[in-house]
């Protein structure tokens, strides 16, 4: 909220005569105007982000651009799943957060799978999703970052696992890997089950794509998990990426959801030019730095936009 003008008290002196009366009203009028005037500061933007590394850099990315455009900033990092984020815009405690244009629009509209499928029919839909909430999204960047599905190279080597289709005859076998949501969610769990006939022995609850997931799927607590297409865990370990081959994935490009109330032209002009310099190279750049080399997100946001110029 702007912060509110604070008028000071003159002691006014007493004059004596009519004249000196009027000049001091006058001058007193004149001192109340150009205070009334004034320019009050700009909002703080609340940003958040959900509790994945790459959420969390890019938030301090979108803190870091706002910062340099002038506006005051409250960074609220590692809030949990989308379940707790985005109602958190919702209800207006947060102003702004990222999210992935397809599977925020599924998240808010469940029927909506065909239109979350590509960007021309996915950003209109999650526009009139988000009106209803005081909320829009802003230009998408070209980076996407899809759920994708892994397993040990001594598992994809024995069952001969290359694509998902590949997994379906074996999986009720393994124990299933990911998120909390996941059992509900049609990019998941329930994705998995309807396009490929994919039934686990079991589902274990892990983090989003972080250490917990790379801990289980690498000590065999679970067989198969879920993580990012630009997470660098995957190269890292040595996991194997089984192949989307029937394209359940949506059109998941990198986006800012944003309260109305404080999507301004600056604040837009801020967000779209870092957006436009967000491609999937550079994403995938910047997850490999925290989540492989464990630099500090808020470090390696600040070090990316300043050889960006974005700052």
């Amino acid at each position: 909220m702007p912060r509110p003008t604070t008028l000071l008290a003159a002691a006014a002196l007493t004059l004596v005569g009519t004249a000196a009366s009027l000049i001091a009203t006058s001058a007193a009028s004149a001192s109340t105007l150009k205070l009334a005037q004034s320019p009050t500061s700009s909002p703080t933007i609340t940003i958040g982000s959900t509790n994945f590394p790459e959420q969390v850099i890019v938030a301090n990315l979108y803190s870091d651009v706002l910062q340099h455009a002038g506006f005051k900033t409250n960074l609220r990092t590692d809030l949990g799943t989308r379940t707790a984020v985005e109602p958190a815009l919702a209800h207006g405690s947060l102003d702004l957060y990222p999210d992935y244009a397809g599977s925020l629009l599924v998240f808010l509209e469940p029927k909506d799978t065909a239109q979350a499928t590509q960007l021309s029919t996915d950003l209109p839909a999650l526009k009139a999703a988000l009106a209803p909430q005081g909320a829009t999204v802003l230009t998408p960047a070209p980076a996407t970052d899809v759920n994708v599905f892994a397993v040990t190279k001594a598992i994809a080597t024995k069952y001969h696992l290359t694509t998902l289709s590949s997994l379906a005859p074996v999986a009720s076998k393994f124990a299933f890997g990911a998120p909390p949501e996941c059992p509900t969610y049609a990019y998941c769990l329930l994705g998995l089950e309807k396009v490929y006939g994919i039934h686990f022995k079991s589902f274990v609850s892990t983090d989003e794509a972080g250490p917990i997931t790379v801990a289980y799927l690498k000590n065999g607590k679970v067989d198969v998990a879920e993580f990012f297409s630009s997470d660098g865990a995957i190269a890292e370990n040595g996991f194997v990426e089984l192949t989307d081959n029937k394209h359940l994935q949506p059109a998941d490009h990198l986006i800012p959801v944003v309260r109305t109330s404080v999507d301004t032209a600056a604040v837009s002009s801020a967000l779209n030019a870092l957006d436009a310099k967000l491609t999937e190279t550079a994403l995938a750049n910047l997850d490999t730095d925290v989540s492989v080399d464990h630099d500090a997100p808020n470090t390696v946001a600040a070090q990316w936009l300043k050889s960006q110029g974005l700052t």
